[in-house]
């Protein structure tokens, strides 16, 4: 694998961008997205709480199945000894939580699904903030769906139950690092990536758990925003870019585009910044 990341197959894509406006900003269009938002609503969740219980113990279900049938030579009581271990691990990580935040984690609150849209001139001419350091909640029913994603990608079930029950996104920004951190109540689903702001190429975990690693560049955008390009080999091989930047206080922008295979899909993450 060759430090270098051949971003020859995003050109076609990056020619449809508008040109910068008077503000010297470029709005990203959203292209073909299945679902997004009118304007972004008010986070609904104000805390990094776990998942529920039954959330938990389900997919713990579905492991120890899973391990069952793959190594039918596992004695029960191995599988009883995991599931145990795995409810303390819960009822410490819990209680933590709970001590940390000191309150309640609200319910979530139904809403109607929002329809695509570009982005509005309002937005356009807002400064984008250079720095993102901090917590940065998902605003999920404003964020547009990363089913087509998925799909394209052709995840299985059970990293697909992970991926929705991401809360948010940690970031440290310095001057010559962009770090990122997936938050989520799943302990076997952790993302964790840093990357110099030099240009240099560094290498992760696949983010969609498959063996094998990811190449990965962070640089600066000339109004402040932060372009991360990745590119992983087959199987199911593609180049992929998320553009970081905050159009308004505490309010974080995450414009994703994923090529495979001659297929393109792009969607746009919303979230809110935890006081």
């Amino acid at each position: 694998m060759q430090d270098h990341i051949d971003t020859q197959p995003l050109q076609t894509i990056l020619r449809d961008i508008p040109a910068p406006d008077s503000m010297g900003h470029a709005p990203i269009p959203l292209g073909n997205v299945t679902s997004g938002a009118s304007r972004p609503s008010k986070c609904e969740e104000s805390t990094l709480g776990l998942p529920s219980a039954a959330t938990q113990f389900v997919l713990l279900v579905i492991i120890l199945y899973a391990a069952r049938k793959q190594y039918p030579q596992l004695e029960l009581t191995v599988l009883v000894a995991c599931g145990a271990m795995f409810v303390l691990l819960l009822v410490w990580k819990t209680s933590a939580a709970r001590r940390r935040m000191g309150t309640k984690v609200p319910e979530r609150k139904h809403t109607a699904k929002r329809q695509p849209r570009q982005r509005t001139q309002q937005e356009a001419n807002q400064p984008r903030t250079p720095n993102m350091t901090g917590v940065w909640i998902k605003d999920k029913a404003a964020s547009d769906s990363m089913e087509p994603t998925l799909d394209m990608m052709k995840i299985n079930r059970l990293i697909r139950s992970a991926v929705r029950l991401v809360k948010g996104t940690q970031l440290k920004q310095s001057e010559n690092s962009f770090e990122i951190t997936v938050l989520s109540g799943i302990l076997w689903f952790k993302i964790r990536e840093e990357y110099p702001l030099t240009g240099e190429v560094r290498r992760f975990k696949r983010r969609d758990l498959r063996k094998g690693l990811h190449k990965g560049v962070a640089e600066h955008l000339p109004d402040g925003a932060v372009c991360v390009t990745l590119e992983w080999d087959e199987p199911l091989g593609g180049i992929g870019t998320d553009v970081f930047y905050v159009p308004a206080p505490k309010l974080l922008y995450v414009d994703s585009t994923i090529v495979m295979h001659g297929q393109t899909v792009k969607y746009r993450t919303i979230y809110h910044k935890q006081s």
